[in-house]
């Protein structure tokens, strides 16, 4: 051998290679009734969204203190630079998305309006600026809102989310629509900011009126996709796994906002 041919394994051309039989022939699990399915859902949901978020009370009764008040309005921003511009995933996604007609799609017609709305192209302004806009009234600055760190909660549960949008249709619809939309719109926070922020700190903040009644249209709509598209096993395994990790993030940031009324000065006088 020569120099850069030492050492060099030279293959035999008499070896046979074979591939490892990856078609196993298991019986296919049998997948639960939808009704069931949804029902266990709801149990997975109360089992794990215990805790009462008590910065939502706070700014209601104008208790929250102006300092925090403008730490939470980061967070969300945090949460909205994100999410508004993933819809796009979930409307690729879509599978009716090939219909004859678009009058004739139910999930492609949601996800669709969704991200029209989000973006501002449905009448409002787009979701992402409504928050921006918010925290302009609570004098910070757009340097201040893109050097925000948020909370590792926060982070967890957007990218949890984000995660599972782009895995799957059913698991992105689980994940933001059901665990999402559906959820926050089941605790009524868009009305109690709206209505603490506008009586208590002199503020009308277009973001919370907007969630507070769209919010629930997309959570009705949401619970009647996901029922379409959970009907086999293998669909409702991966629905209910993306729906305890979201909701598990989800609980955890209402915690750690819950842990900020800890610190001094954190409530004022009413």
């Amino acid at each position: 051998m020569t120099g850069g041919e030492e050492g060099r394994a030279v293959p035999e051309s008499n070896v046979t290679r074979e591939f490892k039989n990856v078609r196993h022939r298991r019986p296919a699990a049998p997948a639960q009734s939808v009704e069931e399915f949804m029902a266990g859902l709801a149990a997975v949901q109360a089992e794990i969204c215990t805790t009462k978020n008590l910065v939502w009370e706070a700014v209601a009764d104008g208790s929250l203190a102006p300092g925090l008040l403008k730490r939470l309005a980061c967070e969300y921003h945090a949460l909205g630079r994100y999410y508004t511009t993933e819809f796009g995933t979930l409307v690729s996604l879509a599978p009716d998305a090939d219909a004859t007609s678009l009058g004739a799609t139910e999930h492609f017609a949601h996800w669709l309006q969704n991200l029209a709305d989000e973006t501002g192209f449905a009448g409002d302004a787009n979701h992402l600026d409504m928050k921006v806009d918010w925290a302009h009234q609570l004098g910070i600055t757009d340097e201040e809102l893109d050097s925000y760190r948020p909370m590792p909660e926060t982070i967890g549960a957007v990218f949890t989310t984000l995660y599972y949008m782009r895995r799957s249709y059913e698991e992105g619809l689980a994940a933001f629509g059901w665990a999402g939309e559906r959820f926050a719109a089941s605790t009524g926070y868009a009305k109690m900011m709206y209505e603490g922020l506008r009586d208590h700190y002199g503020m009308d903040v277009a973001n919370f009126a907007v969630h507070a009644y769209a919010e629930e249209d997309h959570g009705d709509a949401a619970d009647y996709l996901l029922r379409q598209v959970a009907l086999t096993a293998d669909q409702q395994r991966r629905i209910r796994r993306a729906v305890g990790h979201v909701l598990s993030c989800r609980d955890a940031r209402t915690r750690a906002l819950n842990r900020w009324l800890d610190e001094p000065g954190a409530l004022r006088s009413r």
